[in-house]
């Protein structure tokens, strides 16, 4: 008897405890973003050809007749959007938010921590944040302090920086 009221005691706590389990997707909370669409290790950069590798950041432009780039940096997109003559061939441009790790937001929904004590992989200093995120724009000011930009200041720093017109020097 005592074995059964175990059993059964066992058997109401299992499915108390996996009726209250959350439950896990791989959507973002934020409907306009998407994960995953970088494969870190295996996508190569399409403003410097290498191999994308660095969690936490990277980009994505999509053109109008569906052709997809993906970036290894903030600076790459920006670099690669200064180099698109017309702009209105640009379907969407999104960047990895350091926050959520693989999640892609439009640039206009970030911001850009310009930090000398935390690199990027292209060597600007660049991490997108969410904008809307304030505690962790508050922590990683904190922990890595530098002035936060809108994307037209990354713009500028980016064409200022970098003499886009020798981009094989980034190849090398």
């Amino acid at each position: 008897m005592k074995n059964l009221i175990q059993t059964v005691l066992f058997s109401l706590m299992a499915a108390t405890l996996l009726g209250c389990a959350e439950v896990r997707t791989d959507q973002p909370a934020n409907r306009n973003a998407e994960t995953r669409a970088i494969s870190y290790g295996s996508d190569l950069c399409a403003f410097t050809g290498k191999t994308i590798d660095v969690v936490r950041y990277g980009g994505q432009i999509i053109m109008q007749d569906g052709t997809e780039h993906k970036f290894m940096s903030v600076e790459c997109v920006a670099g690669f959007y200064l180099g698109i003559e017309d702009k209105s061939q640009i379907k969407s441009m999104k960047i990895v938010d350091f926050a959520e790790g693989y999640q892609l937001l439009p640039v206009d929904e970030l911001v850009y921590l310009h930090s000398t004590l935390r690199p990027s992989p292209n060597g600007m200093f660049l991490t997108a944040v969410d904008a809307s995120n304030q505690k962790m724009k508050n922590y990683i000011y904190d922990a890595y302090p530098g002035p936060y930009l809108a994307w037209e200041e990354v713009l500028e720093l980016v064409q200022n920086e970098w003499d886009l017109t020798g981009q094989t020097a980034l190849k090398n």
